[in-house]
């Protein structure tokens, strides 16, 4: 049996995804399978674990920094997986990505100046535009039968009319697309062109199926480098969101130096010492380990896709290029959101709607497929009772 196969009780471990379901979306504990929050059911690998171990055994937990070999494990992985050269003054490390992309909204506009995402999008951007208080500005995504691209005409209007940042989710979530080259290098003259800030989180970078190639903003040529920043992290790639740990790559020494700043004044210059061991063992030893878990990953997404595609007449699906989260078209079986929600809770598999992501995604869900088969087998089984 593959390891990913076990199946591991995630309650009473004060687990978003399966002790909160109650709380948040009044699903009682034990009826149903949760799909909702973007982490996997999978078991951290023992190279990690083992790091930690030892450090627990340690046994003193004072304050902790980014030593060398933190910077050099996330440089290398970089270099090697995603031909990026990173540089170590680049970093900024955050718990997590919001809390950077907030501070650099802050740094980067006024109150009320507008913020672009591509809609549909990652429904915390939203949040985080609306809690800084700027102002929303969306350019919507063709989506091409499942298959999403960017209208750069909409998105150059968009920024002739006073945008002043965009959050671009490279590759895409929900969408899974991984952007091409060519996207991501007309993203950026755009952003340069207009003299617009643009903040890409990439921490979806590692998680990538077929032939599709990942590319980074930090491929493009070095003069769209003035007004961007980047984030990347391990949390999708080795499943540790909970060992909250973000870098945020500033090239631009003047644009570092004022985040840096921001991250004082906000206490954010010591590290836990469980989030930089985990990581180092990560990327350290970790290579194998992805390639493997990318692959069960990518299997799960064709097994949804022949479901949707051999049985279910009203709902489509794109095999997604990247993520483990699946974005299903339901907008054929005429019911409004709550309708649809309902009607999936009733039958105990609990996505995130995809209303939360924005207008154009009223009619989606989004499915988390990081988990054993034996379990997406049991979703598939109480979707076909009520999708078909």
């Amino acid at each position: 049996m593959h390891e990913l196969d076990t199946i591991i009780n995630r309650y009473g471990t004060d687990c978003l995804k399966w002790d909160y379901m109650e709380k948040w979306l009044g699903v009682p504990e034990g009826e149903a399978l949760p799909s909702w929050v973007s982490d996997w059911d999978f078991k951290a690998p023992h190279f990690i674990t083992d790091a930690l171990q030892k450090r627990l055994d340690h046994g003193i937990f004072g304050y902790s920094e980014r030593g060398d070999e933190y910077f050099n494990s996330v440089i290398e992985w970089w270099a090697e997986r995603h031909q990026v050269r990173l540089q170590k003054e680049w970093f900024h490390t955050t718990p997590g990505s919001l809390p950077a992309i907030a501070m650099l909204v802050e740094q980067w506009s006024q109150t009320s100046d507008k913020v672009l995402v591509l809609s549909p999008v990652y429904h915390a951007f939203y949040r985080t535009i609306e809690n800084t208080g700027r102002t929303l500005a969306e350019s919507r995504l063709i989506n091409n039968d499942g298959y999403y691209t960017i209208d750069f005409d909409d998105l150059e209007t968009q920024f002739q009319n006073g945008v002043k940042i965009m959050i671009f989710c490279n590759p895409h979530n929900p969408g899974g697309r991984v952007w091409t080259e060519k996207e991501v290098n007309k993203v950026c003259q755009l952003c340069h062109k207009y003299g617009i800030y643009l903040i890409s989180d990439e921490i979806w970078a590692d998680i990538v199926f077929g032939d599709n190639k990942f590319y980074s903003c930090l491929r493009v040529d070095h003069q769209y480098f003035d007004k961007l920043a980047v984030c990347i992290a391990g949390t999708k790639t080795f499943g540790l969101p909970s060992l909250r740990l973000t870098n945020t790559m500033i090239p631009n020494e003047q644009e570092a130096q004022a985040l840096k700043t921001k991250l004082l004044a906000y206490g954010i210059d010591v590290y836990s010492a469980f989030s930089i061991i985990a990581n180092q063992a990560a990327y350290r030893n970790g290579h194998a380990w992805v390639d493997d878990t990318v692959k069960y990953l990518e299997e799960n997404n064709k097994i949804l896709e022949a479901f949707v595609r051999d049985e279910l007449e009203k709902v489509t699906y794109r095999v997604q290029e990247s993520t483990y989260l699946a974005w299903l078209d339901c907008r054929a079986m005429n019911l409004d959101d709550q309708m649809l929600e309902e009607m999936l809770h009733q039958a105990g598999v609990i996505p995130t709607m995809g209303y939360g992501f924005g207008s154009d995604g009223s009619g989606f869900i989004r499915l988390n497929l990081g988990c054993p088969k034996s379990v997406l087998e049991e979703k598939i089984n109480r979707l076909r009772k009520v999708l078909l």
